[in-house]
């Protein structure tokens, strides 16, 4: 039987009990009322990940990435309704059975988008009027998550306690409603609220769950989080020295502080939730590593192993750190590689020509996605133009000497159920890749720009692999790095702007001591 890769065994996992708990929380969690829409099909795991960027996968318990943008509804307070006019969003990260949200790891757990108060707040006659006020949500203490209620529709899903700060330069910098001593608690749900009257009950959807990303991310949509039972306390901090006059002005304008029963917070959206060990490793991944044999213990007959890998490619882990190996990042102690090739080709789109009959190469790794490399084209001419070479060297021998490497990914690929990556090295200098001399005329060559070329084996210790350079009529394949932008080569002749050019052939690389591409993390 064929073994499974890693992304086709989290797939498997995703089934049954471990995707119906995944599923569970997904849509309790989406009681904070954000929208995050599926990722499209052809975006890749990289990019759809992206979205966790903030999450903080290194704080020690957190094992679940949340994100929530709110992208419409309505805060009412007072006398006062505020539309959800532009996106806020909400990240951090959950502890297993800990209903406490973890701050976001750039700091900024709720976003500080400021919504236009409608009509702004006239009629105080110490300041000007004020027409142009902004009212920005921030948070006012911890916020939790409860995650049982959300998909049951009943009681508080989600804790949110928060102050709005009123912008306007009239107002100075900590015009507030609420305070950390006194917020605005919000106790949302994604069922029916009871509020005291004059409120009556209005209601929520946990609405509909969504899986992307190969199975590791769970979405919902079409959600929504109320409460219209909760008080709303009044201004302070408004205008500096004056506040003990403006305070209460804004409160008169405002209609507050409004006791529980005047009030309503409606948020609608989605929510994205992913694993923090799914987000941590594709922070880290690609990247060039060794997985060795870990330390040891021997008892006896027995020898227990401390990694925190269970296979030699350090793809499954071993939670508990009982595993027989573990993955040491970036080159050893001899990283560097040589390089050889038979036929290369350069190609333009306007299909101008030249083609070598070898190439060598020297280099060494820089680091776990780096590297820098020399190399040298023999036996090189353009198609019916004569020899070219890079000046001071021999007639047809083309050299470049600095060339950096960066490792990337290049795309997933379906194939009966699996996902398979791709990586590859992306070559690339600074000013021109190559430059030299064609012909009896001396015709100047130069190629700028940067080339992709897959790695043949990953995932794997190995001594060598593959570098396997593809183009058609001058465009490349690939092209660009998963979901960015198109990264290609361009040559150009007698001194012209150039065109586009795709490169052709097949490199065989040589390490000094055997080393893994790792692109693969196991959920």
């Amino acid at each position: 039987m064929a073994r499974k890769t890693p992304r086709a065994r989290s797939l498997a996992r995703l089934t049954g009990a471990r995707r119906r708990a995944l599923v569970t929380t997904a849509a309790a969690l989406s009681a904070l009322g954000a929208m995050i829409g599926a990722a499209p099909a052809s975006a890749g795991l990289h990019k759809e990940l992206a979205i966790f960027s903030d999450c903080p996968v290194n704080t020690p318990g957190v094992v679940t990435c949340v994100v929530s943008t709110t992208t419409s509804g309505e805060f009412h307070l007072g006398s006062k309704t505020v539309p959800v006019s532009k996106t806020v969003v909400l990240q951090g990260g959950l502890k297993e059975n800990n209903p406490l949200l973890v701050p976001a790891e750039n700091g900024e757990t709720l976003s500080k988008t400021p919504l236009q108060v409608p009509g702004g707040i006239l009629g105080i006659e110490v300041l000007p009027p004020l027409t142009e006020v902004t009212a920005t949500a921030e948070l006012a203490g911890p916020v939790e998550l409860f995650t049982s209620n959300a998909t049951s529709g009943k009681g508080t899903a989600a804790v949110l306690p928060l102050k709005v700060k009123l912008d306007n330069p009239a107002l100075g910098p900590a015009c507030y409603l609420g305070s950390e001593s006194e917020p605005i608690a919000l106790n949302l749900t994604t069922g029916t609220t009871n509020p005291p009257p004059p409120n009556t009950p209005i209601s929520g959807s946990p609405g509909q769950a969504v899986i992307s990303g190969h199975g590791k991310i769970v979405s919902t949509v079409n959600s929504s989080l109320v409460d219209n039972a909760f008080a709303a306390p009044g201004a302070n901090g408004c205008a500096g020295l004056l506040s003990l006059v403006v305070d209460p002005a804004v409160d008169l304008q405002t209609g507050l502080p409004a006791a529980a029963g005047h009030n309503t917070a409606i948020m609608n959206g989605g929510f994205s939730v992913a694993g923090a060990r799914s987000v941590r490793a594709d922070r880290a991944l690609p990247e060039i590593g060794r997985c060795v044999v870990a330390e040891s213990e021997k008892q006896g007959k027995v020898t227990s192993y401390k990694g925190g890998y269970v296979d030699a490619g350090c793809i499954e882990e071993s939670l508990p750190h009982f595993g027989k190996y573990e993955w040491i990042p970036g080159p050893g102690s001899s990283p560097k590689f040589t390089g050889k090739s038979a036929a290369v080709v350069l190609e333009t789109t306007g299909g101008k020509k030249v083609k070598c009959a070898s190439s060598t190469s020297e280099g060494e790794y820089t680091g776990a996605k780096s590297a820098t490399l020399g190399l040298k084209l023999s036996g090189c001419a353009i198609v019916k133009g004569g020899a070219c070479q890079t000046a001071g060297a021999n007639a047809g021998e083309v050299t470049a000497g600095g060339l950096q490497a960066q490792l990337g990914f290049i795309r997933d690929v379906e194939q009966n159920g699996e996902f398979l990556p791709s990586v590859g090295w992306d070559l690339s200098h600074a000013g021109s890749i190559v430059s030299a001399e064609c012909g009896t005329g001396k015709e100047s060559l130069v190629v700028s720009g940067s080339v992709i070329a897959p790695i043949s084996t990953i995932d794997k210790m190995t001594a060598s692999y593959t570098l396997k350079y593809s183009q058609a009529a001058g465009k490349q394949t690939p092209e660009a790095f998963e979901e960015e932008p198109n990264d290609t080569l361009r040559a150009s002749f007698g001194g012209g702007s150039g065109e586009q050019a795709g490169l052709a052939t097949a490199v065989k690389v040589a390490n000094a001591e055997k080393l893994e591409v790792k692109a693969e993390a196991e959920e």
